[in-house]
């Protein structure tokens, strides 16, 4: 069964003991945490939101290999997948970045669904309304996956496009993040994946040079990931790029809050 309805989100989530609220879902336990990406001024502009996933044993499973895994059903992944935004977007509510953007990630397979759903009567979109959370907030995060129907996958991002969301491809250059993707989608954010600023740094500079033209042509602003010590900052800096994101600047954390309980 996919999740659907308030009432089955709302029989799995729970708030910590540090104000935060996670989720339980079959042999899982889900929480978010959020990595600051800056602007050019230097200031935070925004969080992605990450979701940190572990066994009810106690063993953490990286969130890529969860999704990629051919031994998880998909109908698990999706409502996972759905699940840790429901997460995501109480706990941005209750942070201190809640007039910033947020990056919300999501998984092509799920993206079909709003494509077969009126995007500005979902669960999402309502949930968002009742959290003050304007829609031109929130960035969606194509990750580098691919589409199981990419006629669904299109339509549902136009659907998105349309209904007052931004889009972003994130991890360019990476797997199904590719050059036509880019053309297809037309997105308002293109993320440049961690491997092209490596390869930048080590004098192979044509893929990434050339996303960023790509991004440029469209009329897509730029953040550069993966930014990991001042000499990949000083470098990307020179690129005059919109937004950068790493670890150099700031790590996934969770939100600690003393703010009252979001119902």
């Amino acid at each position: 069964m996919i999740l659907t309805t308030r009432k089955q989100f709302q029989s799995l989530i729970s708030l910590n003991e540090n104000g935060e609220y996670i989720a339980r879902y079959s042999n899982w336990r889900i929480h978010s945490v959020f990595q600051p990406i800056f602007g050019r001024s230097h200031k935070i502009v925004g969080v992605e939101a990450l979701v940190r996933i572990t066994t009810l044993e106690g063993k953490s499973v990286r969130p890529d290999l969860f999704f990629s895994s051919t031994e998880i059903s998909i109908k698990d992944k999706i409502n996972l997948d759905k699940l840790s935004r429901v997460i995501h977007i109480r706990n941005f509510a209750i942070s201190e970045y809640k007039k910033l953007k947020l990056f919300l990630n999501i998984l092509p397979s799920v993206s079909e669904y709003f494509a077969l759903h009126d995007v500005n009567n979902c669960l999402l979109s309502n949930r968002l309304n009742e959290l003050n959370i304007d829609r031109s907030q929130v960035i969606m995060e194509i990750v580098e996956l691919n589409a199981n129907n990419e006629y669904l996958f299109l339509e549902a991002i136009k659907k998105l496009s349309t209904s007052g969301y931004s889009i972003a491809i994130d991890d360019f250059g990476a797997c199904a993040s590719t050059m036509e993707r880019v053309k297809s989608l037309q997105p308002n954010i293109v993320k440049l994946d961690r491997e092209l600023l490596l390869e930048h740094m080590s004098g192979q500079t044509n893929r990434l040079l050339e996303g960023i033209k790509l991004a440029r042509s469209i009329g897509a602003k730029v953040i550069v990931e993966g930014i990991e010590t001042q000499q990949h900052y000083d470098s990307m800096i020179k690129l005059n790029l919109d937004m950068y994101q790493g670890f150099y600047l700031g790590t996934p954390e969770a939100i600690r809050t003393d703010v009252k309980e979001v119902v």
